[in-house]
């Protein structure tokens, strides 16, 4: 066993949390695909998204004072819109949070507030890399997370992250997930944030992944 920590050693620290990443949602993909095991799982998810967000901005350089208050907007800006969301039903549609979220404020969880900030984060670093103006990033960025919503919503549903009033996903909520994240978007990019995360990008394809499989295995 010593000699296994040995080697771990020499691989970067970002290359391991990148590992642990796989492997971690490999065995929680797995886990909701049992039937005997997703329960379990399903009660685990709030821990696992707060795990995976941690070391996500564990990772993330230089913190700064700037960063921590555009984040805590951004999370803050997230978690009241889905309470407007729950409470009016204007915002994405009628729809109502199940249990798979963990505990929650005026029928809303906490950690859906960090959820829009760890995606809006990680699509923001993507867009950083791309040769585009600031406009066509924005749309860019929200057109990306209108896909991962797309590709997350079946499986939301299946596993009570998440119901719809009527059973059906209304298209508001694509388009509410578009302004949003183009509005937090741009609040990033007027504030002129700069920052490094090499784990960020891949944690977020690691869950679009994650909720792929999910999609065949749990949906179907």
């Amino acid at each position: 066993m010593e000699a296994v920590f040995d080697r771990l050693k020499v691989y970067p620290r970002e290359s391991l949390i990148r590992i642990v990443y796989v492997i971690f949602f490999a065995v929680g993909a797995a886990g909701l695909s049992i039937q005997y095991t997703r329960e379990l799982f399903i009660q685990l998810m709030p821990f696992s998204l707060l795990l995976s967000m941690g070391l996500m901005f564990w990772m993330h350089n230089k913190w700064k004072t700037q960063h921590i208050i555009i984040f805590l907007l951004i999370a803050l800006i997230g978690f009241s819109v889905e309470i407007a969301g729950v409470l009016t039903g204007v915002v994405f549609g009628e729809y109502s949070y199940g249990r798979a979220l963990g505990f929650k404020i005026l029928g809303t969880p906490p950690l859906i507030g960090l959820n829009w900030l760890m995606l809006v984060y990680a699509v923001f670093l993507m867009l950083n890399k791309m040769k585009l103006s600031v406009f066509l990033k924005i749309i860019t960025g929200a057109s990306i997370m209108v896909v991962y919503d797309i590709i997350m919503e079946p499986v939301a549903i299946r596993l009570d992250m998440w119901s719809w009033g009527g059973g059906s996903i209304p298209i508001q909520n694509y388009i509410a997930w578009f302004v949003i994240s183009a509005v937090m978007l741009s609040i990033m990019f007027s504030a002129g944030l700069k920052y490094k995360n090499k784990v960020a990008i891949t944690l977020f394809f690691v869950q679009m992944a994650f909720f792929l499989i999910l999609n065949l295995t749990v949906v179907q």
